[in-house]
């Protein structure tokens, strides 16, 4: 009779490198250790799809195949990110961001320094960063500040066009506005002074005195009658 081979420590483990590939002990860990630990990881996934399949390996093969996944979890020798000069980076640049130097700069570049600025921040706070690409983001927040001041002379110029045509627009903008202003009240001036003479008109004619009737004199008058004179 064949012994049951229990397969359900290997799945936890092999479902388990999720987890462990998120964490800095793996993701900033060596290429050796974590070449270690996929291969290992990679042998369980064949021990298991061989199951699935009707085919199951000698105890003895699936115990040893899980001792080998969890040493190498166990040697993963990765550090937590450092990621203090990404933190120093972003504080300079949150400074910068609330200064008056940083208002003054064209929409575009102002707009292009808080999308990165919000995207390192992402970095900074996430837990799984690796310390590769804490180092490249710090560098990358470093760069945009040389750069800048490279190219300072041509953002101040840039800008000051800007805040030129912004200004023209707001006083046509404002000029427009008036003139639309004096539209409305040239309209209601007129219809004032129409509504004025109407009124005018109608007491003029109240004041009119009005045709007395001819009674039944001028009646018969009209009939043709006329009463004789004696």
């Amino acid at each position: 009779m064949n012994e049951k081979v229990v397969f359900d420590q290997l799945s936890k483990d092999v479902a388990d490198q999720v987890r462990v590939r998120q964490t800095y002990k793996y993701f900033n860990g060596t290429d050796r250790s974590k070449g270690l630990y996929d291969e290992a990881i990679r042998m369980g996934e064949d021990i298991l799809q061989e199951h699935r399949e009707g085919y199951n390996e000698p105890q003895a093969m699936v115990d040893l195949v899980d001792q080998a996944i969890y040493n190498s979890r166990k040697a993963l020798n990765g550090q937590q990110t450092d990621k203090h000069s990404l933190k120093m980076q972003l504080s300079r640049a949150g400074q910068f961001l609330r200064s008056q130097e940083f208002t003054g700069l064209p929409i575009k570049t102002q707009q292009y320094w808080e999308r990165e600025i919000a995207a390192a921040h992402n970095i900074e706070v996430a837990s799984n960063t690796d310390q590769a690409l804490a180092n490249k983001t710090a560098i990358k927040v470093a760069t945009m500040f040389d750069t800048m001041e490279q190219m300072r002379p041509q953002l101040m110029k840039e800008a000051a066009q800007q805040r030129a045509a912004r200004a023209k627009k707001a006083m046509a903008a404002r000029k427009e506005a008036e003139k639309e202003r004096q539209k409305r009240e040239a309209i209601l001036a007129k219809q004032k002074a129409l509504a004025e003479k109407a009124a005018k008109e109608e007491r003029k004619e109240e004041k009119k005195p009005k045709k007395k009737s001819g009674g039944h004199r001028g009646f018969w008058s009209f009939l043709g009658f006329h009463k004789k004179k004696k």
